[in-house]
């Protein structure tokens, strides 16, 4: 038994691609991208970016919607990871600023159940998606519609080392306060940028199970 709890963001980490930046690509109004620009710089957080975001897709079908989550990839190598997680009884949680509807659908397709999932939370209803953030707060640094410091924070064991793994923007807070940062991504190039300590790179959750295995 190892001691650690993993946090780990989930698109683009565990996800091949960014699921939501895809979904808005093929089915929102191409102002979603004008609205990506004012968070990537600041101006809007991502609570209030996603929010705009979703209001420009336009009605859909749920066919459509599985059909298009069925289609969104993970790491092949994630499954075995988690089974070592498991086997080692190292509690792992999903922290994600994307929604609770594709994430559960995406793992469910691996056979992959019984994650503790921290994310906003998405509705479909009549053709509409609605969208609630039940782990926003108003003192997040970013805004952002999860503020996964404050996950971190309440859910951290002190007793435990905290390893984490990210690969974007969401994960930047987040990676100032863990004991080991997986990273790939922008989150690699802040990460060395901003000399965090403990950098690990990653391609593939193969080299965390490794790592963590040699620890």
């Amino acid at each position: 038994m190892k001691d650690y709890q993993f946090f780990c963001d989930f698109d683009g980490t565990i996800t091949k691609e960014d699921t939501l930046n895809k979904f808005l690509s093929l089915y929102a109004d191409k102002e979603w991208l004008d609205v990506e620009e004012k968070w990537v710089r600041g101006d809007i957080g991502s609570k209030e970016c996603i929010e705009r975001q979703m209001q420009l897709i336009s009605t859909m079908d749920e066919k459509t919607i599985k059909e298009f989550v069925d289609s969104i990839e993970i790491d092949s190598t994630f499954p075995d990871f988690l089974a070592y997680l498991r086997k080692e009884n190292i509690d792992f949680y999903i922290v994600s600023d994307g929604f609770d509807y594709f994430i559960k659908r995406i793992l469910n397709n691996y056979n992959i159940f019984d994650v503790k999932i921290f994310s906003n939370n998405l509705k479909y209803e009549n053709g509409k998606f609605y969208t609630k953030f039940p782990y926003f707060s108003s003192s997040c640094q970013n805004a952002s519609g999860v503020c996964k410091c404050n996950v971190i924070k309440s859910n951290r064991i002190v007793t435990k080392r905290l390893l984490y793994a990210g690969d974007g923007m969401s994960d930047f807070c987040a990676s100032k306060n863990v004991d080991i940062l997986f990273a790939k991504g922008k989150l690699l190039e802040y990460g060395k940028n901003t000399k965090i300590d403990n950098l690990q790179e990653f391609k593939t959750f193969d080299e965390i199970k490794s790592y963590i295995k040699a620890l």
